[in-house]
């Protein structure tokens, strides 16, 4: 730890759904202090709640820095937050909180870029409770596939596994689907006894709650669960795919810089596995990045920071 606290403060914030992470750090973008806390995504009126979260996780950064409270400057990439209303609105709430002197509010997926290819061009999958795909081209343009909601697809995500396990379950049950032990599992993990428990469960549950879903289905493809087998190829084909859309931004025949974020694209997991076998046959010009698992996006956001602090006025 610095033995002096830095003339000037800057915070890097990856404002996810199911977690918060900050980073804080020097004009340099040199992180000093992290912490982690729970989800802060941007929900419709929501910029006052997802403000209040931030602050208590930067708090707690600030204290481990033996810092104060605001930083100068501070970038945020916020889930939910995709249009400048949103962006707006959570930057007012942030200042206001005092969080920072000043904040920019991007996606969560710009910081990602940033923490996995600095300036350069390449293709972030992200795959945790939702799933989205984006990639800085050659030309720096930037581009999305994906990420609209549970409601319109988020296809391979924590939200779609956990449904699709609910609806194996289900299938099973009734003998529309072949025999499956995710029934149990499902039950085992809600604490529930009866499908009528889980049907009750449903009813009231969150997207976040049947992401949660997510890992035992995981788990029982590694132990060689077929329905779950089956589940995790159908999620990696869907990845896949949106890959396949970003990759027409890149001309030519060079190799496409592919790295990966989300709880479900950890190392180890059968997904991440699957992912790289279809990439590897219908994508052969994209390269894995070996970065030792996820992206570090509070990092990447930090790294923002500090060079739009540094940049002259007006740039």
């Amino acid at each position: 730890m610095p033995p002096e606290s830095p003339s000037v403060l800057l915070l890097g914030v990856d404002a996810g759904g199911s977690h918060t992470a900050v980073a804080i750090g020097d004009a340099r973008g040199r992180v000093l202090a992290r912490a982690e806390g729970p989800g802060s995504a941007m929900r419709p009126g929501g910029a006052e709640r997802s403000a209040a979260v931030i602050l208590d996780v930067a708090r707690r950064a600030a204290t481990q820095a033996k810092v104060s409270l605001p930083a100068v400057f501070a970038v945020v990439g916020a889930a939910g937050a995709g249009f400048a209303p949103e962006q707006d609105a959570l930057a007012a709430a942030l200042t206001e909180a005092g969080v920072a002197t000043r904040v920019n509010v991007r996606t969560d997926i710009e910081i990602a870029l940033a923490a996995a290819f600095g300036d350069g061009p390449g293709m972030l999958i992200n795959a945790g409770t939702g799933s989205i795909a984006c990639a800085r081209a050659p030309d720096e343009t930037l581009h999305r596939a994906g990420g609209y909601g549970w409601q319109l697809g988020d296809e391979g995500s924590g939200y779609w596994f956990g449904r699709r396990a609910l609806a194996a379950a289900g299938r099973s049950q009734d003998g529309r689907e072949e025999s499956s032990t995710l029934l149990e599992r499902v039950l085992l993990a809600l604490s529930l006894r009866t499908l009528d428990d889980l049907v009750r469960w449903s009813t009231t549950a969150t997207p976040a709650q049947v992401a949660s879903l997510a890992p035992h289905v995981l788990n029982a493809a590694l132990e060689g669960e077929y329905v779950a087998q089956r589940i995790v190829e159908d999620a990696a084909a869907e990845l896949l795919l949106l890959l396949r859309v970003l990759s027409r931004h890149f001309p030519g025949n060079d190799p496409i810089r592919v790295s990966t974020a989300g709880g479900l694209l950890l190392p180890g997991s059968p997904l991440l596995a699957a992912l790289r076998v279809k990439v590897g046959v219908e994508l052969p010009r994209a390269r894995f990045a070996d970065v030792g698992g996820t992206v570090d996006g509070p990092a990447g956001a930090l790294r923002l920071a500090a060079q739009l602090f540094a940049a002259p006025p007006g740039n």
